[in-house]
Order: C-alpha cells, then structure tokens, then sequence
C-alpha cells in the first residue's frame, strides 16, 4: 500500500510539473523555484506625438488650407480615441525670413517670423496641447478642433519662396516656441504645399534644381536626427501633402511645382507622400495610422531573461514570438517589442513572464 501510494504521489507530481512547465498564461509556467522565476506586468500607454504642421502661406494656397481645417477630425480622432498625449503646432513656409536672414531688411525678416501661429481670439493658442483639454468631453473635443481650424488658416500674403525644409528648421530653433518637442515624443512634421522646396543660402528667389547653394534633402535628415537626439522612422517622419505628379500639378495650374524634395524627404524618413489634390479626409487619415503604425510598444525588462523562457500575453492572450506579428527580444536593450495586430492600444494589461538568467 505505501509503495502504491508513493506510486500515486510521484505520478501526480510528475503530470503537476508539466502542466506549469507546459503553461503559456498569466500565471507562473516556470519549473524554476519560485524566487527563481518572474512575473512583469504593464498598462500600455502610447508614446507621446508631437505633430508640426507645417502649411504653405503663399497667395494660391486658400483652398487647401480651408480643406485642412474642414477635415482635421480624420487625423485626430485616431489620437484621441486611443489616448495618445499629443502636442500640435503650426508654422509656415516662409518662417525661415525669421531665422536665417533675420539681419536682412525685409518686411519679413523678424524674430515674430519663426513663431508658430494662432487664429485664436482673443487669448492665442500657439501649442494645442491634449492635456489643457478634458477631452471626456464632447463640447471640449469640439473646442481642440476648433482651435486647430483657426490656427491652420494661415492666410495667403506669406512668401511665393516657399522654404519648407528651412522653416522647419526656423520654428523648431526658435526660442518663441520652446517647450513644444519633448524629448521623450515621437515628432511628425507634416508639410502641405503646392510647391515645392528651394531651400538655399542667399535670400533671393532661384528655383532652379541645379542651383549650387541648394541645400542637400540629407541635410535636414541630419539635422533631425540632431534635433530628436534619433533616427528616421523610430523618432521621427516627414509627411508629403503636394503636388505628386503632373496630372495634379496641371489640375491646379502649370504655375504649380511637383513636390520632388518633398517625397525625398518623406522617403528618407519613413513619412507618407499625399496628393493634395486627393480627398483630405482620405489623407489626413492615412498620414495618422501611419504615425500609429510606427509607434513600437516597447519594455524594458527589469532582469535579464532566458530566451526560451519568455512569455507575453495581453489581456490573457498568448503572443507568439515573431517580428512581423507577435513580439521579439532585444538582447542589447534588454526589451521586449511587441509588433503588428498584437500591438497593445491604451489600457491593455500586458504580462511578460520569465525566467531570469542566474
């Protein structure tokens, strides 16, 4: 009897030890002892986005300035639904008067230049910042939209030189807005012009591409990647709303320029390129789940694991490990990155369990 007992007890034992070596769940799978084994948990939170428009002010640019205001809800519903914390600002094309040539006599060349802009009255709101609005509700939604409206409608008396990539630069320096990026912040910049870039080191106008002073579009890559203390794509992007081709280009006026820099921008930093002859509703909402999409969910381990032992789980699913649609480690960071349709949206409960490297 004792030794079928004693049978009973190591079978029962044995069939208990694979059933926790054998569990992917919430609770402890580790065969190690409990002070061996570890459990992490987190709440999702998006990283914070702090989103630059910057809008071309020249005479021609009515239009697409007003279909900007009328269809800002496609961009920053995605943000608001999902609880990102968001900072939004707007500067122009030709805010480089105030930077770059600043010491030049020019009706434009001031300090006041580089500042972002406000249509709001009589108190202006230069940085709409998500935190200065209980957006639980409806009427102060309504108010943040209403003020990116206002704000957006730059008017048409700006200069014909349009400098975007140097305006970005401008704003981004200029002491009158500091405070905005945080260094902690993804940063989109969003250009929307029916130009195209001359940025250059003389203040005359030339538009020619063969120019010999025509800034390099790698430039302003390295002057982000300075600016962001990052990399293209991971910490920031350009977005492209223009003239794409010349189907375009001749449905607005042959005056019109196609946005070539623009697009290289965008393609060296893992921006959208946008017809704005396109549907802005249809822009503006592929320009915010492309933001989204390139905001990794990422954590940092409190102790160093062994591989095999990792198991993540959301909301008491259970991830696999893969790079295009499941979660990968990090051995250099010591994180865990969690990609495509698992990636966690605000208030998941994400678990990582495992056993730590002794």
């Amino acid at each position: 009897m004792l030794k079928q007992n004693l049978k009973k007890n190591l079978l029962a034992a044995s069939v208990l030890l694979a059933m926790v070596g054998c569990d992917k769940g919430g609770s402890s799978f580790s065969v190690l002892s409990d002070s061996s084994s570890f459990q992490q948990t987190a709440t999702f939170q998006p990283r914070k986005l702090d989103v630059l428009f910057l809008v071309d002010n020249s005479g021609s640019m009515a239009a697409s300035q007003t279909n900007l205001s009328n269809n800002f809800s496609s961009f920053i519903d995605r943000f608001i639904s999902k609880g990102y914390d968001f900072r939004i600002a707007v500067g122009t094309t030709d805010a480089y008067y105030g930077d770059q040539f600043i010491a030049s006599l020019c009706s434009l060349c001031n300090a006041n230049q580089t500042r972002f802009r406000s249509g709001v009255t009589p108190t202006p709101v230069y940085i709409i910042d998500k935190n200065n609005y209980d957006l639980t509700l409806a009427t102060e939604i309504a108010r943040l939209k209403s003020n990116f409206s206002s704000n957006v409608l730059v008017g048409t008396t700006g200069s014909g030189d349009e400098r975007a990539f140097s305006s970005i630069k401008a704003v981004l320096n200029s002491s009158l807005n500091s405070g905005f990026h945080r260094a902690d912040a993804y940063l989109s910049v969003i250009i929307i012009s029916d130009s195209d870039d001359f940025s250059h080191d003389d203040i005359n106008l030339n538009e020619s591409y063969a120019q010999p002073t025509l800034h390099p579009v790698s430039n302003y890559v390295d002057y982000l990647n300075t600016f962001t203390a990052g990399a293209p794509t991971t910490n920031y992007s350009v977005s492209t709303i223009g003239v794409l081709d010349t189907a375009c280009k001749n449905l607005l006026g042959v005056e019109m320029k196609i946005s070539t820099r623009y697009m290289g921008l965008s393609d060296l930093t893992g921006g959208t390129k946008n017809s704005i002859c396109s549907p802005f509703s249809t822009v503006l909402d592929n320009i915010s789940s492309t933001i989204e999409g390139s905001q990794a969910a990422i954590y940092q381990l409190s102790k160093t694991p062994v591989l095999s032992s990792i198991r993540v789980v959301i909301n008491n699913i259970i991830l696999p490990q893969d790079a295009t649609n499941g979660w990968t480690y990090d051995s250099a960071s010591n994180t865990v990155q969690i990609h495509g349709t698992y990636k966690p949206v605000t208030g998941d409960k994400v678990l990582i369990n495992f056993d730590p490297l002794i």
